[in-house]
């Protein structure tokens, strides 16, 4: 809206804030704790759905698919896809239930190029991120609240090691600015129970597209590389 940050802290200040980081905090506070846990309030209804809850689903999940297509037309979006398709490597991790897209990137990307692993912390202290002496590296964090202890402590490491962090995260992310300017941002589906997050998911697969065209020929001989290996071990009925 180009307003400036002085009118924007006057403006909650007049609202009985702080400033605009206060209203935010407690904004939080109230919506997720330590009164109203979140995943508390996933189940607060009686199970039924009627017909305004189905309208409310309908919109919200609009609103996520909406929010990353516009993403993918800001130049932000543009330096993470060529951070994601030139890197020398790329490493993916995932915290909480968002393991499985980090998973799910890193099955697809790593058919698109080489050098993709997942790493999970699970030795306590990521090993496999550690660069070869002159590669690039880029990490891709995936993570919504209650964000993950280690998703901070990640990029803070990643970065004192040389390593490009981005980010892929809901709405109320506040702490990956600090790290990275590759911080992309989308709607919370709160209205979800145990939610499968439908804007991040459809960002994800629009990276795999953009990154794909990018790379071009080296990404289809790739792939076709792989498609034989498939043949050749029988991986498929058909």
């Amino acid at each position: 809206l180009a307003i400036s940050p002085m009118t924007l802290t006057r403006f909650f200040r007049k609202l009985g804030f702080d400033g605009s980081a206060d209203a935010r905090q407690q904004a939080m506070n109230k919506a997720y704790g330590p009164d109203s846990y979140r995943i508390d309030k996933r189940f607060d209804s009686d199970g039924t759905h009627n017909a305004q809850q189905f309208g409310t689903d309908h919109d919200v999940l609009h609103a996520s698919i909406d929010a990353a297509l516009a993403l993918r037309e800001t130049e932000v979006w543009k330096n993470v896809v060529k951070l994601i398709a030139t890197s020398d490597g790329v490493s993916v991790t995932g915290f909480q239930t968002m393991y499985f897209l980090a998973d799910g990137l890193c099955r697809r990307l790593a058919y698109l190029r080489d050098r993709v692993q997942l790493i999970d912390g699970i030795d306590g202290v990521y090993a496999g991120l550690l660069p070869d002496k002159g590669q690039s590296e880029t990490l891709v964090i995936i993570d919504i609240f209650r964000y993950g202890a280690h998703g901070p402590l990640l990029a803070k490491l990643a970065r004192a090691r040389g390593v490009n962090v981005v980010v892929f995260a809901d709405e109320f992310c506040d702490w990956a600015t600090e790290f990275t300017p590759y911080v992309l941002r989308y709607p919370a589906e709160t209205n979800f129970a145990l939610t499968m997050p439908q804007g991040i998911n459809a960002g994800l697969s629009l990276l795999l597209q953009d990154v794909n065209v990018m790379l071009g020929s080296s990404a289809q001989g790739r792939l076709k590389e792989l498609s034989k290996a498939q043949d050749h071990f029988g991986l498929f009925l058909d």
